[in-house]
């Protein structure tokens, strides 16, 4: 296997030439790699050359152990989107060791095409080293093994802390998550999340790691995106979680499909005194075979569940559950709620599934909806027992199950209650009472206030589409994205963005309002790729504003795809009083009319003749 022990580096270092341990760094965009005047990376091209160093030899990948880096701007790297796409920081033979602060910085356009190459991702292979502080956004990447949008191998005592990935993830083999391919050998993340969508065609596919291992933990995490494995062992957050390692405080909401065993909403397995506590998955889960469950798919080996819940639909062959497909010797689950809907086994003569766990043999103190279907292929399945350990849990109403005081009764739990609290700013759950299931005290939902909601308005002209389009309702706070499609012999020729027209909005066919704290609107238009303007097509009439004017009087329109045109302002008795030009390399000019007497005027081009009104 790939994996370096502490020892191993140790005497491949001490076999190391000083000459070799003294591999020039690079200067990149200044500093000197120490903790206080770090190696600064100012541009993509320092990115690259961080990059070609640390892969150009395992003497330069030692080389950055104890060596300090800050991004200082947000880093494009369209530049290397071409092709294979970009060559990760890092290796199966020589990783980076550095402490690398993103300064709260985001990369966008990572794109990496190698479906037959292992550890790919921004980072290839880190071993010992420090990432925090980094958005990677709207990322494509493609490789085959150890594959994340982050890090494709996370490894050896590396640490990972406030981080995100948005895109695209896929791996032809093993190890493929949306943050981290491996987090191995006493590693840890937290404060991390995934909105990506990841798929695997072989084993281990996680929404945002795809093995935790060794010793290693995940803590304050959460993954969006939908997950799909063409194997087993996959998860919503976690594809399996493994040999002392553990995963708290963290949830996925993304729906989980696997085509093999060992599939769960936030874990595909739990494995070998590995812990999973404060947690809950939301999404829902389909399983081929068996071992599929709401939240884990497996629980193994003196390992423990706990103070968890999950609420999508699940079904499987055999091994199905609301919470646990199969949770084996000495493993246990407790002081935990199935609140899905449903749970079906699609074998006509299963009896392995169930409300809580398909099969177990230790369970403490859980609870099951009361309402929840239970049913295989041939019909209802009937739950004979209602208890607190057995497979179905205790019924309970999903009035119960958010409620304040279900959770925060003692009696109601294995020794003791849920660290749940509406006031304490250091319990790990809050609940809105009386109005949802427990949510993580570290997401900052505020009860108390309703959420203000603004509305932007999509439209489109002649020709093309806007998706979304109409009256589109935004929370406060969030992004919305809005793309753009012409039909075919059109292109886009304007984008309105609040009366004002945005030129890159053309030139990506999307735009993005974010942080949204007001109403919007936002219009496009089409020309057509070819040839004059005809009758038949609906370009917009130029555009005129502020219309009455005080003096200054922005007018802007690609009116056509054939040269500039000339703007006239005519009097009320016909006489030109201002000309100027609208060009077609630039559609958008401010003229100065300051100098006009009030009143009423006529401006035209392009044989468009629009009124405008002069004030004071």
């Amino acid at each position: 296997m790939k994996k370096l022990t502490k020892k191993l580096v140790m005497l491949a270092v001490c076999g190391l030439s000083m000459s070799a341990l003294n591999a020039q760094h690079p200067a990149l965009g200044g500093g000197t790699g120490t903790s206080t005047d770090p190696y600064q990376i100012q541009t993509p091209a320092h990115l690259k050359q961080l990059a070609d160093f640390v892969n150009g030899g395992n003497a330069n990948g030692y080389a950055t152990a104890g060596v300090y880096y800050i991004v200082i701007n947000d880093l494009d790297l369209s530049a290397y989107a071409a092709d294979t796409g970009w060559n990760p920081i890092g290796n199966g033979s020589s990783s980076f060791q550095g402490n690398f602060n993103g300064n709260n910085k985001k990369v966008t356009n990572l794109k990496i095409n190698r479906p037959t190459t292992n550890y790919q991702g921004l980072f290839g292979y880190t071993n010992g080293a420090t990432i925090e502080n980094l958005g990677i956004e709207n990322c494509n990447i493609t490789g085959r093994e150890w594959i994340g949008g982050l890090v494709g191998s996370n490894d050896n005592y590396s640490t990972i802390s406030n981080c995100y990935v948005t895109g695209n993830v896929s791996g032809n083999f093993c190890f493929v998550g949306g943050l981290v391919g491996t987090n191995d050998n006493y590693s840890h993340i937290s404060d991390c999340y995934a909105t990506v969508n990841v798929s695997g065609k072989n084993t281990y596919v996680g929404g945002l790691v795809a093995q935790n291992h060794n010793y290693s933990q995940i803590l304050n995490c959460y993954a969006t995106g939908k997950v799909i494995g063409a194997s087993g062992w996959v998860g919503g957050l976690v594809g399996d979680n493994r040999d002392n390692s553990s995963i708290s405080n963290c949830y996925a909401t993304g729906n989980v499909v696997g085509t093999s065993n060992f599939i769960g909403g936030l874990a595909g397995d739990n494995n070998y005194r590995c812990s999973i506590s404060n947690c809950y998955a939301t999404g829902d889960v389909y399983g081929a075979f068996i071992e599929v469950g709401g939240l884990v798919g497996e629980n193994s080996g003196e390992t423990i569940i706990s103070n968890c819940y999950a609420t999508g639909t699940v079904s499987g062959q055999d091994g199905v559950g609301g919470l646990v497909g199969s949770n084996s010797a000495w493993a246990v689950i407790k002081n935990c709620v199935a609140a899905n809907d449903s749970v079906v086994s699609i074998t006509s003569n299963s009896t392995a599934v169930n409300r809580i766990c398909g099969n177990t043999t230790n369970t403490q103190n859980n609870y099951a909806l009361s309402t929840m279907v239970v049913k295989n292929s041939i019909g209802d399945v009937t739950i004979t027992a209602d208890s607190l350990n057995g497979n179905a849990g205790m019924s309970k109403s999903r009035t119960d199950f958010q409620s304040f005081a279900f959770y925060a009764t003692a009696g109601n739990w294995n020794t003791a209650a849920w660290d749940i609290d509406s006031v304490s700013t250091t319990a790990v759950w809050n609940i809105c009472d009386g109005k949802s299931l427990p949510f993580l005290r570290w997401q900052g939902i505020n009860c108390n206030e309703e959420s203000v909601v603004y509305t932007i308005t999509a439209t489109a002209g002649a020709n093309g589409s806007i998706t979304p389009a109409g009256a589109i309702d935004v929370e406060e706070g969030k992004d919305q994205t809005f793309s753009f499609s012409a039909n075919s012999g059109y292109q886009i020729a304007q984008v309105f963005i609040d009366d004002t027209n945005n030129s890159a909005a053309v030139a990506a066919g999307s735009y993005t309002f974010t942080n949204v704290a007001a109403n919007h609107k936002i219009e496009v238009y089409f020309k057509p790729t070819v040839g004059i303007v005809g009758a038949g097509h609906a370009l917009p009439l130029p555009r005129i504003y502020p219309n009455p004017t005080t003096g200054q009087l922005r007018v802007s329109g690609d009116i056509g795809d054939s040269g500039d045109r000339e703007i006239r302002i005519f009097n009320v008795v016909g006489q030109v009083v201002f000309t100027s030009q609208l060009s077609e390399l630039s559609p958008e000019t401010t003229i100065d009319i300051s100098h006009l007497a009030n009143g009423l005027y006529f401006l035209k081009i392009d044989n468009k003749v629009i009124k405008i009104s002069k004030e004071k």
